[in-house]
């Protein structure tokens, strides 16, 4: 598995079948086909606005909020911020 500038390149077999390892390292990858790139992961960052989206939807979902309640308030939030 090459790398370039910190970044890990890893072919598409090889990323699925050690997936689980890959992910909990935490480091910025490009998954290859053939040697060309298809993919790009990257970890979500503490504080990052990934971050505190997925906490939110995570909130959302233990509360038992629905996709489309949480759309409903999201626009009326959106409102009343914006105008």
């Amino acid at each position: 598995m090459p790398r370039s500038a910190g970044v890990t390149f890893v072919g598409v077999r090889e990323f699925k079948e050690k997936l689980t390892g890959y992910l909990g390292k935490g480091e910025e990858m490009v998954v290859t086909r053939h040697g060309k790139p298809i993919a790009r992961v990257v970890p979500v960052e503490k504080g990052s606005p990934e971050d505190l989206l997925l906490e939110i939807g995570m909130v959302l979902k233990d509360a038992g909020v629905t996709r489309e309640k949480a759309l409903i308030a999201l626009k009326a939030a959106g409102k009343v911020v914006y105008g």
